[in-house]
């Protein structure tokens, strides 16, 4: 009898064991893909190369996103083939109707295989976590919207029959990881059946483990969405797009860091929890210890710097099959405690920002570094306490009973430039002259639409910067023609701002040895008459001749005086002064753009905004003389909670580079 219990815990080990390898195989296959925008879908149908390419490789493409609603995000695509997924990327390259062509997200669950002879105490991690002082508070209110995005699940399971109120199937992947992953969020509880689970009376809605999933749950209403996988071991734009539209969209994103191992080490970036925007949970034993060794070989969970939270993710009961219950370990089971908990939040204030939830539980969070010395700064805040978190969400200043519709006020900061008085110049044509304006929006409330028009009302382009023609039709040459354009900038609750700006644009046909079948406007003399005399002067030097000095105009000139200006003005460098470089204010001011100016004339410059202490550059950009650059205040301190706040401005061109420091207090 002994000798056949033996064999047939040996039997159920090798098929759980064939059931996880199978499983990770699977979807390591399906999910072979690349990644890239497509302008026009026509184009690329009628493309030549692209269908060469398709015939030889069996090519098929399907809209990547299309839970988006970001016009951007809807013009990509997800790219398949029969091969390999590096030739499939190789030969994209080829195609010039794709752009930003990457390789698609590579979904893969992160639990770890099972201790199988543990006996466990099914209640150890719940009281870690201070659960019933939770529930004292609290057991859930069944209108919040809790989310997870997952492989697949099985309804049927004792711990989820009645609590699913919306399940999207995918038949062919094993259920076993979605399964536990949201009996742990919020399983049935107090029935006398199982284990119990964090969320309690919570209910569920559960997707699929893709990105276009995490859109449709968020547009369906999920305030708050589990991730317990990984998409890859490299930063995607792509991906941190979609998580950026569904934070800003209201949910609040729960991932697992990883498993150690996921990416080839416990400090590699694991993503989705690496972005941006993403709550990040680690694993900790019963005795808050981090690392533990797990069979042979050890295994260890991720810490690094992207690292929000720790909960229990080792030896933690679970159940992936209806009436089998066990142990597990991975940052898998811990994410989800967190997520049960925000549910928990949810309920005794449903008016909780998604900055508030990260606030609490990182304020309400315990104490774990003096049992682990050697994560200083890598485990996040702490790990959860539960109780804590709700009582500090009911007492939020937030919890307004019921959540109220806030009373929109136009912002009074508010405002828009459309940049100074511009200049434009052609020749060889009395039709038209190029022209592009650069303006600058602030304030406002939520989203910010910037629309140009002209002096008619006619809309002549969308965003900060448009390139448009002017309307030049029958200038002579050597005169000028005045147009007026306007940029207004509308909030999303309709708040209202405009700028005027007006453009001088002159004919002045005039060449000097330049074959006139092979014009470039930056080479193209142009006739100058200053104090001294007339002369022609390089297209790219007259419009700062005439912005920046008061005795300069276009020729032929009726009056010639002598002016001692005149030498500065070809003559002088062109080269970026430090005297006259400012950035400001310094130290930044919270919610305040920092501004980047240079007030003597040089070169067009490029920005680029390092992190110091993590060398990461956050930001980059164009610096023009007269035309100050913003940097928002969110991308600096984003970066910041991750240093001490010291940034590095490298602003060069040609003919010089400088350097300032941004410091906070």
């Amino acid at each position: 009898m002994k000798k056949n219990t033996r064999l047939n815990k040996k039997v159920k080990f090798l098929f759980f064991v064939f059931i996880m390898l199978f499983t990770v195989s699977f979807v390591d296959a399906q999910n072979g893909s690349v990644w890239a925008s497509v302008d026009d879908l026509t184009r690329l149908k009628n493309s030549r190369v692209f269908s060469d390419l398709s015939k030889k490789l069996n090519i098929k493409y399907e809209q990547a996103l299309s839970n988006s609603r970001n016009p951007r995000l809807l013009k990509v695509y997800e790219f398949t083939c029969d091969c390999e997924n590096a030739d499939l990327y190789i030969a994209l390259q080829k195609v010039d109707e794709l752009k930003g062509i990457e390789y698609g997200p590579q979904y893969e669950s992160l639990v770890l295989p099972n201790d199988y002879n543990a006996v466990f105490n099914p209640l150890w991690s719940l009281n870690l976590i201070k659960a019933e002082g939770a529930w004292d508070l609290t057991h859930g209110d069944t209108s919040v919207n809790i989310a997870v995005s997952d492989q697949n699940y099985n309804p049927n399971h004792e711990e989820l029959i009645g609590k699913v109120n919306y399940y999207d199937p995918y038949p062919s992947l094993n259920p076993a990881h979605g399964t536990l992953v949201a009996i742990t969020v919020a399983g049935n509880t107090n029935n006398g059946v199982g284990l119990s689970s964090i969320g309690y009376d919570l209910r569920l809605n559960l997707y699929r483990m893709y990105y276009d999933e995490i859109l449709a749950a968020s547009y369906a209403g999920a305030q708050v969405i589990n991730l317990s996988w990984t998409s890859g071991c490299s930063f995607s734009q792509y991906d941190q797009d979609v998580i950026n539209e569904v934070y800003d969209n209201g949910t609040f994103i729960v991932a697992a860091a990883g498993n150690g191992t996921t990416c080839g080490g416990p400090d590699a970036l694991v993503y989705p929890a690496a972005y941006d925007n993403v709550f990040a949970v680690t694993s900790v034993g019963h005795l808050n210890n981090h690392e533990r060794e797990i069979g042979l070989p050890s295994t260890t969970h991720q810490h690094n710097a992207t690292v929000d939270l720790c909960a229990p993710g080792y030896h933690v009961p679970i159940s992936k099959y209806p009436n089998v219950y066990e142990v597990a370990n991975g940052t898998s089971i811990a994410a989800p405690f967190v997520t049960g908990t925000v549910g928990l939040m949810l309920s005794v204030n449903p008016c909780l920002s998604n900055l508030e939830i990260e606030q609490i539980l990182k304020e309400s969070a315990a104490d774990i570094y003096g049992l682990n010395p050697d994560y200083l700064d890598l485990l996040g805040a702490g790990r959860l306490n539960a109780e804590n978190a709700v009582l500090f969400a009911a007492n939020a200043a937030s919890n307004t009973q019921p959540c109220e519709e806030p009373i929109v006020e136009c912002d009074q900061n508010q405002s828009v430039s459309a940049g100074l008085c511009q200049t434009t110049f052609w020749g060889y044509t009395d039709e038209y002259a190029e022209v592009t304006l650069n303006g600058i929006t602030s304030g406002g409330n939520g989203v910010t639409t910037s629309v140009w028009s002209d002096q008619n009302g006619n809309v002549i382009g969308n965003g900060n910067s448009v390139t448009f023609l002017t309307n030049a039709s029958g200038v002579i040459t050597g005169e000028y023609v005045t147009n007026s354009y306007r940029l207004t900038s509308t909030d999303e609750y309709g708040c209202e701002v405009s700028d005027d700006v007006d453009i001088i644009t002159y004919n002045v046909a005039c060449k000097k040895n330049i074959n006139e079948s092979s014009i470039n406007p930056f080479e193209t003399e142009i006739l100058v008459c200053s104090k001294v005399g007339v002369d022609c002067y390089p297209y790219s030097d007259v419009e700062h001749l005439l912005n920046n000095f008061s005795h300069t105009s276009l020729g032929p000139c009726d009056a010639i005086i002598d002016c001692e200006e005149y030498d500065d003005l070809i003559t002088g460098s062109n080269g970026i002064e430090e005297s006259t470089l400012k950035v400001y204010p310094n130290p930044p001011e919270k919610g305040m753009p920092v501004n980047i100016e240079m007030t003597s004339y040089a070169e067009p410059a490029k920005v680029e905004i390092t992190n110091i202490v993590t060398g990461e550059m956050i930001f980059t950009g164009k610096l023009e003389f007269g035309k100050p650059l913003m940097v928002k205040y969110s991308i600096l301190a984003r970066s910041r909670g991750r240093s001490f706040g010291m940034f590095n401005v490298k602003v060069y061109n040609r003919s010089s580079s400088v350097n300032k420091k941004i410091i906070f207090r």
